[in-house]
């Protein structure tokens, strides 16, 4: 069966509520105001380096970071799966893709500790025929390893495997190993990284758009 394989935060599903929930948390207890949600919104697919930088203005070098990155992951395991929900065309581009016959998974840079919880609550892990975690490897995207291990999973052929994601680590990890490339622009794309700059095959503004495109890919 054809596979195609997922990013999950800004892909698949909106994580920023639960994300940004956290950092706000984090930032009352050390009495600070809370950062309105269209503001960090656009960090929620950069980890918690990029939500402690725009947070706490703050790098990994700071001699906080350590502290400051364990409760807020502490805290987002909490509540991961509170307000996570599918982006608006998600289910139904996913049951057209298995109505279709193909198979689908998901690679993400998010550790299993909060990927399985998210996937479970919305019905996800069952469906997905691989799921690889950030701490798979212990590389993260644009690192291949991880996305070598889905592929190693499934016995797919890289250049006929198209990958899905939203964010510039996606796009090289797929150029890096030949994948057709789908950029999701639903997500939590950054300005600092023009979509025009990134190695694409196709730039989809709404889920559905990525049927056609697979319909089109060479046969497998």
């Amino acid at each position: 069966m054809p596979l195609v394989l997922f990013d999950l935060d800004g892909t698949l599903v909106d994580s920023a509520p639960d994300l940004c929930a956290s950092l706000n948390r984090i930032r009352r207890s050390e009495n600070l105001a809370p950062l309105p949600y269209n503001v960090l919104r656009e960090y929620a697919g950069s980890g918690a380096r990029g939500l402690l930088k725009i947070g706490f203005d703050i790098t990994d070098q700071d001699p906080r970071f350590p502290e400051l990155k364990e409760r807020f992951l502490s805290d987002y395991q909490n509540h991961c799966a509170e307000k996570v929900c599918c982006f608006d065309g998600i289910e139904q581009t996913l049951e057209e893709i298995e109505q279709a016959g193909w198979q689908w998974g998901v690679v993400t840079n998010k550790f299993s500790n909060f990927t399985v919880p998210i996937m479970k609550k919305l019905g996800l892990y069952d469906r997905a025929c691989v799921i690889i975690s950030g701490d798979e490897t212990g590389k993260l995207k644009p690192h291949p390893d991880n996305m070598l291990v889905a592929l190693n999973k499934m016995r797919a052929l890289p250049q006929e495997t198209p990958y899905v994601g939203d964010d510039i680590r996606d796009s090289k990890v797929a150029q890096t190993l030949g994948m057709p490339f789908a950029a999701a622009t639903w997500g939590y794309l950054r300005q600092d990284f023009p979509i025009d700059e990134w190695h694409t095959h196709l730039v989809a503004h709404h889920p559905q758009e990525l049927i056609g495109w697979l319909k089109v890919l060479p046969a497998k």
